[in-house]
């Protein structure tokens, strides 16, 4: 009868224990899911907000399609003085200093030229070589009068030193014709898209193209993502965003910041749970330099 009872007690005690740790290991896959699915969302954002914070307001975004699903930006990654315009379409800039990786990296699409007002004019670059072509150093240096010497900034704590480049437009004369001392950067041409995963067939995953790029046309930033994974626009004035895509270039340039709407998700479906869990993350990124 004690060892009956014996065995009672001990498999009650077994069976709470075997319940706890079951428990305890359902609760710490819950909690590995939902790290996994927040992962996805900061990967997205991190290199979304390293391109989008330095998009001009005017001209920055050059497509949307309806959905917020995939959309193209012209992101700037050099910016300079302009010296000299040695002909109609071409102009010597004097380059502040900048990252080397990311100035040598594939994928010159173009370049744009500050006006008087404020807003940006942009160019096709003839060369889509990377870096831009050299520029002839005395066109910055010694100037025809009645323009000033404009000096290159040198190295800064380690950083590449600036450098003088000619940069030429594909489609003719400049219009307007840009003055000396006004502001040039060269930009890139990148898309992004949530589209089907590559590294997790039948999920979503994010994508980054350089559209004037030579070599693999995507690289697949972070996945998998919900299905609601998009971004919205916010317009003019509106302090609220719209899931409305701009239908037109006039639209378009109505565009005044986006958010990010990345809602990551975990790859597998976590013990005691019906699907994969779901981390939403919602960020805003404004352009810059907006001229109303």
């Amino acid at each position: 009868m004690e060892l009956l009872l014996s065995l009672i007690v001990t498999a009650i005690v077994g069976a709470a224990l075997i319940r706890m740790v079951l428990s305890q290991a359902r609760f710490m896959d819950q909690q590995e899911a939902w790290r996994s699915a927040r992962a996805v969302a900061r990967g997205g954002v991190n290199r979304m907000v390293s391109d989008l914070r330095v998009v001009e307001a005017t001209g920055g975004l050059t497509a949307a399609v309806a959905g917020g699903q995939d959309f193209t930006v012209r992101v700037p990654y050099a910016f300079g003085v302009l010296c000299n315009l040695p002909s109609a379409n071409s102009a010597t800039v004097s380059l502040l200093p900048v990252d080397s990786a990311m100035y040598n990296a594939p994928g010159k699409s173009g370049f744009a030229i500050r006006a008087d007002d404020g807003t940006y004019t942009y160019y096709t670059s003839s060369v889509l070589s990377t870096p831009p072509a050299a520029g002839v150093v005395n066109n910055c240096f010694v100037p025809a009068l009645p323009n000033l010497p404009i000096t290159t900034l040198p190295s800064l704590n380690g950083s590449p030193a600036g450098q003088v480049v000619l940069v030429t437009a594909t489609a003719g004369a400049f219009a307007p014709t840009p003055k000396v001392g006004q502001i040039v950067f060269i930009y890139r041409r990148v898309r992004y898209e949530f589209k089907n995963s590559v590294l997790l067939p039948g999920r979503t995953g994010l994508f980054r193209t350089l559209l004037d790029a030579p070599g693999p046309p995507s690289e697949e930033l972070a996945t998998p993502f919900a299905a609601t994974a998009r971004v919205n626009f916010y317009m003019l004035n509106s302090a609220a965003s719209t899931a409305t895509a701009p239908a037109n270039a006039a639209e378009r340039a109505n565009v005044r910041g986006l958010e990010l709407v990345l809602d990551g998700m975990s790859e597998r479906t976590p013990g005691g749970s019906a699907g994969p869990k779901t981390a939403n993350v919602k960020t805003s990124v404004f352009f810059e330099n907006r001229p109303d």
